[in-house]
C-alpha cells in the first residue's frame, strides 16, 4: 500500500537540502517512490531512521528523515506517495494555482499606508510574514506574536516558512 503520513518537523540543510522528519501512518514508504507534501514534491532519494542509520523501506508508526524534497514544507503538512512524478506535479500545480487565486484577493498595502490607516482607526490588524531557520522556533514566534495582540491592533501571521528569504517569501 502506498505510504501516508505527517510531517513532523522540516529544515534546510546546507549539505543534503530540504529534509522532512515524517512520521508514516499506512503504507510502506520505499526509496525511490514520489510523494506530495504540502505545497512540494519529491522523490525519496534517501530515508534515515531515529538514530541515523539509513532505510530502504519504512512501514506504520515509524519516524523518518526524508531527502528529496523540492522545498521545505510545514510541520503537519500531509505526506502522500504518488505513483508517478507526473502525477505529483499536477497536484502541486493545482494547488499553487488554487493559492494564485487566494493571494490576488488580497491588496498591497505599503508601511506608511498601514500606518497611517491604523492612526486613522481604520486598520486595526496587523499582517505579519515570518521566516526562521526551523520549523519548532517558526511556530514558537508565531504563538508568542499572536498574544501580543491587544484590542487596538490585532497580530496576524499571514505566511510563515523556513530557510532562506525567497522572492516568494516578499511578494
Amino acid at each position: 500500500k502506498l505510504a501516508r503520513g505527517t510531517v513532523i518537523e522540516a529544515k534546510l540543510d546546507k549539505n543534503r537540502g530540504p529534509v522532512a522528519t515524517v512520521l508514516i501512518k499506512k503504507g510502506t514508504l520505499r526509496q525511490g517512490d514520489y510523494f506530495v507534501c504540502g505545497d512540494h514534491f519529491g522523490r525519496v532519494r534517501a530515508m534515515l531512521n531515529h538514530v541515523g542509520k539509513r532505510m530502504a523501506v519504512a512501514g506504520p508508526s515509524m519516524p523518518v528523515e526524508v531527502y528529496g524534497i523540492s522545498g521545505v514544507p510545514m510541520a503537519g503538512d500531509e505526506f502522500i506517495v504518488i505513483q508517478d512524478e507526473r502525477k505529483a506535479k499536477e497536484v502541486i500545480m493545482y494547488r499553487e494555482a488554487q493559492k494564485a487565486k487566494d493571494t490576488m484577493k488580497r491588496t498591497i498595502v505599503s508601511l506608511d499606508d498601514l500606518f497611517d490607516r491604523i492612526q486613522e482607526g481604520k486598520i486595526k490588524e496587523l499582517n505579519i510574514v515570518l521566516n526562521a531557520d526551523v520549523q519548532g522556533s517558526l511556530q514558537a514566534l508565531s504563538e508568542s506574536l499572536i498574544k501580543q495582540s491587544t484590542q487596538e491592533v490585532k497580530l496576524k501571521v499571514i505566511h510563515s516558512s523556513t530557510g532562506g528569504i525567497t522572492e516568494t517569501d516578499v511578494m
